[in-house]
């Protein structure tokens, strides 16, 4: 690679189309843009200064191509990114919501869900200082779910830091199948980063107590419950922290999950200080919800620090 990134990202890039109006007749109107958790997260984290890349795999179609025109416009690296020119690339549609997520998608078949353990780009992977993955990713298919797996252990064996968002979509799996392939994979990872609403659904447990031990029981090096607009809970080194959230106007919540997962990331890996990382991944999120889409509104680092 050109430029060794220190944070890669893998997973699902998706085409946006959020809906910002209705015409004359009802009907309506929709805003083209981007999506896709980890790549949310990984513009965001190379917003805030960090050097990074992605591994997916896009169609060779007119919205591969954009993607891949994005990425580079974002400084995000792209040498592990595979186009399969016979397959599609996914999209999704969005009604805004500043509290709720109201998504459908059209992603089966896309180039991305084929995307196997033989396309990881496992030098960049050893070479990176973090790797970032999703539940999410895992549930589109068995081979990215494989891929998924391949790339922690990669990590892992090259002192890699593996980020873990348990990114739960029960419209893709079943919740027997998520709770066992995110149980299998916790031992894997160095930084978790549920949320609350999904972490309630995955242990069957309302008490953030019983969730952070829950998730503290496999001992990641950090763990962030993300609480929405209470702000996050942070256990790292043994004690735990809450946070005052910013003061932010929220209009549409997609992908704030995502940018404060990559906010905290760039920040972190350059201080070390995981509850500094967190006041400044709580003012990507907060800048993130300030505008519609997912990757439109998110800050950059001028913006946070």
């Amino acid at each position: 690679m050109t430029s060794t990134p220190d944070i890669l990202a893998l997973g699902e890039a998706l085409m946006e189309f959020v809906k910002i109006d209705t015409d004359a007749g009802g009907r309506p109107l929709y805003r083209q843009g981007f999506g896709g958790d980890t790549s949310n997260a990984i513009i965001a984290a190379a917003r805030q200064g960090a050097r990074t890349g992605y591994l997916t795999a896009v169609g060779g179609d007119p919205f591969g191509q954009a993607l891949l025109g994005l990425w580079k416009d974002e400084n995000v690296s792209t040498e592990g990114v595979r186009v399969k020119e016979q397959d599609p690339t996914g999209s999704y549609f969005v009604l805004p919501d500043p509290a709720g997520r109201q998504f459908s998608y059209a992603r089966r078949g896309s180039a991305a869900s084929l995307y196997g353990p033989d396309d990881l780009d496992e030098a960049a992977i050893a070479a990176a200082k973090v790797l970032h993955v999703s539940a999410l990713s895992q549930a589109i298919s068995a081979s990215m779910r494989d891929a998924v797996t391949r790339a922690a252990e990669i990590a892992r064996a090259s002192d890699t830091l593996v980020s873990y968002d348990t990114n739960l979509r029960l419209n893709l799996w079943s919740l027997e199948d998520a709770r066992a392939t995110i149980e299998a994979f916790l031992p894997l990872a160095d930084i978790v980063l549920p949320s609350d609403d999904e972490a309630e659904t995955l242990t069957g447990s309302t008490d953030e107590a019983a969730i952070l031990e829950y998730f503290g029981a496999y001992d990641p090096k950090v763990l962030l419950l993300k609480r929405g607009a209470k702000g996050p809970l942070l256990r790292a080194h043994g004690q735990d922290q809450s946070f005052e959230v910013p003061t932010v106007t929220a209009v549409d919540s997609t992908g704030a999950g995502d940018s404060f997962a990559g906010g905290f990331l760039a920040y972190f890996l350059e201080s070390g200080d995981a509850a500094e990382a967190t006041r400044r991944a709580m003012k990507v999120a907060a800048g993130t919800v300030s505008g519609f889409g997912a990757v439109d509104p998110i800050p950059y680092r001028k913006d946070v620090v």
